[in-house]
This record gives C-alpha cells, structure tokens and sequence, in this order.
C-alpha cells in the first residue's frame, strides 16, 4: 500500500493559533480563544481555547487547553484513489511559564480522532475512531527579532509535528511582523517537510491575525502550495 497524501490531523490545526498567542498580555488576561484553518494537499478548519486555572492567569501556572478540528485528505493506495473525511477533539493540562524573555508551554492530554474513507481501504491503520495521548511543547522567546517553536507527538499513532519560526517587527504600532517558517510532520508512513513566509498583525483590541503561505515536499511526489489564516483573542 502506497500512502500518497496523509496528514498530522492536529499537527496543521495547532501551529498557526499557537504562533497567535506570540502578543502581549496582562495580568488580568485569563485566556484565548481561536480559530481558522489551511488548505494544500487538504484542508482543515478548527476551533479551541486556552484558559488559565484558578490561582493562575495566561501565561502563568495551569491552564487547560480544548479544541476541535475536522477537514479532508486524499490519497492513492493500491491504485485507488481514496478520500478521508475526519473530525476530532482533544484536551490537555498545560503548564504555563513566561518573562521578559518570553514564554513556554508543556502540556499533555488525551486526543479522539474520527476518520471515514471512500471507498474503504482496511489497510489505512488511521480509519475509524481512534484514541490517543498527545504531547505538546511550545514557546516563543524574543521581541523586536522573535524566534517561535512547536513540537507535538502522539504516543500511540506515532504522528510528530515540529515547527520553527522567525519574524520581525515591522510596525510596533499594530504588532506586524514578517517571518518565515519551516517544520517536519509525519509519522510510521511518511514524513513531509515544509517551509513559507507568514504575517501577523493586530486586527483592533485583542484581536490578532495571520496569514501564510509556503511549500510541503513529499517523497515521491511534486511539492505542493499551502495557505494557512488564523485569528485569536486574548481574554
């Protein structure tokens, strides 16, 4: 069986409302909130939050994490051509660390994914419904030249996804910066490589957004555009 076109089913969904909550906050903020979604080999779209545990605010101490993330992927197998239709959620504890310097996640939790193919292909280990421990780092370090990562991976599928990032800050005014990105994501059946340009900027209040596009290369196969927009609110 060839694995032509798979996916880190969160992988894609969680870097971009990450490198959103790369903005400042108070002492009184207790969360964020996002949303947004991709489009390249697939598509995804998604929805979560981060809120702080009592005793602790965002940035600080515990805070748990939630989200849901459904989307479409196709691949070939066997000279077929399938179509994966999927949708998940997941929770996790994070521990929340920050400064001057900048800040950092660590968080773990449970993930549920649900996958259905057309037609079926019993070989695909990634169909049905399927339960999962993910492990998730994160953080930024920097201002005026920032520097960002993520790294997540899922115990049981073996499925990692690693990112870096590195933006200026064009106008302090609004928080604009222009960056560029490059990470790995894959797992047992393939690995796929990738890198872009993104920008980021204040759309009014607590409002943050971005926009980014880029290349995915995949052994064996041509490299393929991408397109990622995301927006997120501090609370």
């Amino acid at each position: 069986m060839s694995f032509k076109n798979l996916r880190s089913f969160f992988g894609a969904s969680l870097v971009l409302p990450l490198a959103l909550f790369a903005q400042p906050v108070s002492a009184q903020d207790t969360g964020v909130v996002y949303a947004g979604g991709s489009a390249g080999d697939g598509v995804n779209a998604y929805t979560g939050g981060v809120v702080a545990l009592p005793g602790a605010e965002l940035g600080k101490g515990l805070a748990v994490r939630a989200g849901v993330s459904g989307g479409q992927y196709r691949y070939e197998s066997n000279g077929q051509r399938i179509s994966a239709d999927y949708i998940g959620a997941e929770v996790a504890l994070v521990y929340q660390m920050s400064g001057r310097w900048g800040w950092v996640n660590v968080s773990a939790g449970p993930r549920v994914t649900d996958t259905r193919l057309k037609p079926v292909d019993l070989g695909n280990r990634m169909r049905g419904t399927r339960f999962d421990l993910a492990m998730q780092t994160d953080g930024t370090v920097g201002n005026e030249w920032r520097a960002s990562w993520f790294a997540s991976y899922a115990v049981n599928d073996r499925s990692y996804l690693t990112q870096l990032r590195l933006n200026r800050l064009v106008d302090g005014e609004t928080d604009t910066r222009v960056g560029i990105e490059g990470g790995v994501q894959g797992d047992r059946s393939y690995t796929r490589p990738s890198a872009g340009l993104y920008v980021s900027t204040r759309l009014g209040g607590k409002w943050q957004g971005l926009i980014g596009a880029g290349a995915s290369k995949q052994k064996d196969r041509s490299a393929k555009p991408y397109v990622t927009l995301g927006i997120s609110r501090v609370f």
